[in-house]
C-alpha cells in the first residue's frame, strides 16, 4: 500500500475508546499515526484532529451523524 494519507475513527468504539484508538495506532511503523495523547483522551462532541503535527498520517476523529443519513434516505421516501 504504501502507507496512509489519513485515518478516520467513527461510530460508537472510533468515537468513544481512546483505548481502542491507541492500540490500533501503535501498529506497525508503515502507518506512520501518532496520537497526541490529550486529544485522543479528551471527551468532545466535535470534530477533531487527534494525530501530533509531528505524524505523517493525519487522524480524526468525526461524528457518525447517523440521523442525518436516515433523515436523507427518509427524504427520498416522501
Amino acid at each position: 500500500m504504501g502507507g496512509l494519507d489519513g485515518l478516520v475513527f467513527s461510530g460508537g468504539i472510533g468515537e468513544h475508546s481512546a483505548l481502542a484508538r491507541e492500540q490500533i495506532c501503535k501498529g506497525p511503523e508503515i502507518i506512520g499515526c501518532r496520537l497526541d495523547p490529550e486529544s485522543n483522551v479528551e471527551n468532545s462532541e466535535t470534530d477533531r484532529r487527534i494525530s501530533t503535527t509531528s505524524s505523517t498520517v493525519e487522524t480524526w476523529i468525526l461524528k457518525a451523524r447517523e440521523e442525518l443519513s436516515i433523515v436523507r434516505q427518509l427524504e427520498g421516501l416522501i
